[in-house]
């Protein structure tokens, strides 16, 4: 990376972008990929930090990189286009576009149904529940963090197992749930916790997306009550196509 064909009537961190821009655009630095170390980029412009980090800021907000704290500055990926359906799984959504998936089972427990869930899910407050944390992964980078909330009657003994599930339709069908399908979803945004903020690997002043969505089995059983949270930068959500979470 060098600055040799820059204007140098301009600032040198606007030098700074314009020649991580131009390795940007012409591939040399791949989607994806990590730029080097601020202690590189410094030394290998001549700069100090301060007007590095003016020249990656600028970028940031141009939404050409993404800055994660303690891992560093990485190309932005194009936004996967998800989509949202009655059927089909998350493995396979991102399969049709040639994406990598990877979906990883953070923890599982039982616990007592407070209201608002005993509602949604139509048993009795208290009735135990039985719910799963997931991290989704697409080509290695964390896009959603999940939880499902399922009957524990449904699944007898589900976090006992858990270490036998690579993902929510392992469970299903583990358990003879049959063909699970979303009877609705509400989607919303807002700013993350510090536990998704974590598990998504971003920052806690960027939105997240969230999707909750209510999925019955053939008898139109509410089964699994799910609330997925995507990291907005790295997804657009399509409504109406034929998929589904997982």
């Amino acid at each position: 990376m060098s600055w040799n064909n820059a204007d140098h009537a301009l600032p040198r961190w606007r030098q700074i972008e314009l020649a991580l821009l131009d390795e940007i655009e012409r591939k040399s630095l791949a989607p994806g990929a990590r730029l080097p170390s601020e202690h590189d980029l410094a030394q290998n412009f001549g700069v100090n930090r301060a007007t590095l980090r003016r020249a990656l800021a600028e970028l940031q907000q141009k939404g050409m990189i993404r800055i994660e704290k303690g891992r560093g500055a990485f190309v932005r990926e194009a936004p996967i286009a998800y989509a949202i359906g009655r059927q089909s799984r998350f493995g396979q959504n991102l399969a049709n576009q040639n994406i990598t998936s990877r979906v990883q089972i953070l923890r599982a427990a039982e616990i007592p149904a407070p209201a608002d869930l005993a509602r949604r899910l139509e048993i009795a407050p208290g009735t135990p529940v039985v719910f799963f944390e997931t991290l989704s992964f697409a080509d290695g980078v964390p896009l959603s963090f999940t939880r499902h909330q399922l009957p524990a009657a449904r699944v007898p003994g589900a976090p006992v197992e858990v270490a036998g599930f690579s993902c929510i339709s392992d469970v299903y069908a583990r358990f003879g749930l049959g063909d699970v399908t979303r009877r609705s979803t509400r989607i919303t945004a807002r700013l993350p916790d510090a536990d998704e903020a974590h598990q998504l690997r971003q920052p806690m002043t960027r939105p997240i997306l969230i999707a909750e969505t209510i999925k019955i089995d053939p008898a139109g059983r509410p089964v699994d009550d799910t609330i997925a949270r995507f990291a907005a930068d790295r997804v657009h959500l399509l409504v109406g196509e034929d998929m589904d979470f997982d």
